[in-house]
């Protein structure tokens, strides 16, 4: 998971921060090595460490944004509070199943997904010891333009790539592609709907991970559902920044696409695949 392009270059930072990546991937080796019983406890070892170290690693974290009087501490805070809960929760889950390897996997795709990209894009803005904003969104005439800019920022920066191309025109997918239903709350309510077709799937697990998965699984479920939050989230900022209240609910994959209003939606062409969100609010 390490690599160059996500050095903030602040040593302290950079050393906790590999330390993260290399037990995370530790964490993916397990899930993928076929004995899990056997891998039980090195599994329940590398998720002790991982949430103990990351609670270490914002402390510190925080104490070098309040020594630079870093501008937007409180809302990395609130990143890091938000992290902290749903690993929490995470945590117990895996405890009450025994650590089973679905539950294990679901763990390890949050991770990996979440840290990628907290690292690669909220922790760059340490270099400047700068403020974290998104550009003014209020050029942007839909939440269609606020979700497309925001699909095309997240996915750059996880996986470096910037060849993704937008046509404003739905694409209703495949049952064995993946679908992610967010909710949208705020002065509209609605939903976004994200459609993943399984080579973006595969090749888009393989760039975080560096597995080669054949099956879409509790890992990859997780991966998308924390892609589509991440999305949704940024997409919300976007719009409440242009004055209209905006926030979002818990991610869920959905199996019946039957009955769902996809007509308002735009589909993405990038170097992994496509994908395509459609989004509707009243």
């Amino acid at each position: 998971m390490w690599k160059e392009s996500l050095i903030v270059g602040i040593d302290m930072i950079d050393a906790q921060h590999k330390q993260l990546c290399d037990m995370t991937e530790k964490l993916l080796r397990i899930t993928q090595s076929g004995d899990a019983e056997e891998k039980k406890q090195e599994c329940i070892h590398a998720i002790s460490f991982l949430k103990d170290y990351s609670g270490k690693h914002f402390a510190a974290e925080e104490e070098y944004q309040a020594s630079i009087t870093y501008s937007d501490i409180v809302a990395h805070k609130a990143l890091h509070r938000a992290f902290i809960a749903t690993v929490g929760k995470l945590d117990q889950k895996l405890k009450d199943a025994d650590y089973d390897m679905p539950t294990v996997k679901e763990f390890a795709g949050f991770l990996t997904t979440w840290l990628t990209y907290h690292i690669a894009g909220v922790d760059q803005k340490l270099k400047k010891k700068e403020r974290l904003s998104e550009e003014k969104a209020a050029e942007l005439s839909s939440y269609l333009q606020y979700f497309a800019q925001s699909a095309q920022d997240v996915l750059e920066t996880m996986t470096g790539s910037g060849d993704s191309q937008i046509d404003y025109v739905t694409w209703p997918g495949s049952k064995e592609d993946v679908r992610v239903m967010i909710g949208l709350v705020g002065e509209k309510k609605g939903e976004a709907i994200f459609t993943f077709s399984r080579e973006l799937i595969f090749s888009l697990i393989k760039s975080l991970t560096s597995l080669e998965i054949t099956e879409i699984d509790e890992l990859a479920y997780s991966a998308l559902s924390e892609v589509s939050n991440i999305i949704s989230g940024h997409a919300s900022q976007r719009i409440s920044a242009s004055g209209r209240e905006s926030d979002i609910k818990t991610p869920r994959i959905i199996t019946d696409f039957s009955g769902v209003d996809n007509r308002s939606g735009f589909s993405m062409d990038t170097a992994f695949g496509r994908m395509a969100i459609s989004v509707n609010v009243v």
